[in-house]
């Protein structure tokens, strides 16, 4: 999190005393909406609570029905352990904001998560901020920018990191847990499930270049990643789809959400 100064509005102490003032009321997300609006613009916040791999709750969104869908819904069902703000979190990323750029591996605008998920809902930009709440669960608020509007800055990021003390406070005493779950010792995290994809079927190198494929890894990516050829990376990519039965992105993203769905 960068700690550098950042000159916030005038009104922005005014709009978190009326925050804090709703804490324990149902009034709070609008006003936690509109505090956080005056560090930055966005058309969206979702807030949700994560604990370890298991399905996220939905803690507050101002979403319509179809987007609410594909991100409550659907997004739970599995796509989640795909999210680089969710794996952010899961890895003990510092807490504080980040833009989801920053984040992604390269290639991510065009895999098939960004696809199905940021495509059907319009979202061009998001910034994530990510917030402990005990030692395996952690809170995520999202703000997002939907299509055609500018890309989330620097100063952006900056202006939420410099309240960033603040607004992890009050999101805690609004929707903290107040008893904190025991560590997760079950060996589901992200990296466990993932490895067991294609166990069995697939080599480790095509289990590798498929975990990178479903990151948003481009093939010059992966093969920059594991130090091997483009060329090889198609082969490994080919001969990985073959023995799954498929024959895109599409279907291994749906295969690799059933699969980490159900573990």
């Amino acid at each position: 999190m960068q700690n550098s100064y950042q000159e916030l509005p005038a009104g922005w102490a005014t709009a978190f005393a009326t925050l804090a003032e709703t804490i324990g009321t149902a009034g709070f997300p609008a006003a936690l909406r509109q505090m956080l609006g005056q560090c930055c613009s966005f058309d969206s916040m979702v807030a949700t609570r994560f604990s370890g791999a298991t399905p996220p709750a939905s803690l507050y969104q101002d979403l319509d029905a179809l987007q609410a869908a594909i991100t409550v819904e659907f997004y739970a069902s599995g796509p989640y352990l795909l999210d680089p703000l969710y794996q952010a979190g899961r890895n003990g990323k510092t807490p504080g904001a980040y833009r989801l750029m920053d984040l992604a591996p390269e290639g991510f605008y065009r895999s098939e998560y960004y696809r199905v998920i940021y495509g059907k809902l319009g979202i061009s930009d998001e910034i994530g901020l990510l917030i402990p709440d005990g030692e395996e669960s952690w809170i995520l608020v999202s703000l997002a920018r939907f299509t055609r509007k500018q890309k989330f800055t620097d100063e952006d990021t900056g202006r939420l990191n410099a309240v960033f003390g603040l607004i992890s406070a009050v999101v805690l005493r609004q929707w903290g847990q107040l008893e904190r779950p025991l560590k997760d010792t079950s060996g589901t995290d992200w990296d466990d499930r993932m490895q067991t994809f294609g166990n069995g079927v697939l080599s480790p190198r095509e289990g590798e270049v498929v975990q990178l494929v479903l990151q948003g890894h481009s093939t010059p990516s992966a093969a920059a990643y594991l130090g091997i050829s483009p060329g090889t990376v198609k082969v490994h990519r080919h001969h990985a789809y073959a023995k799954l039965g498929i024959s895109s992105q599409a279907e291994l993203f749906a295969l690799a959400s059933r699969h980490l769905a159900s573990g």
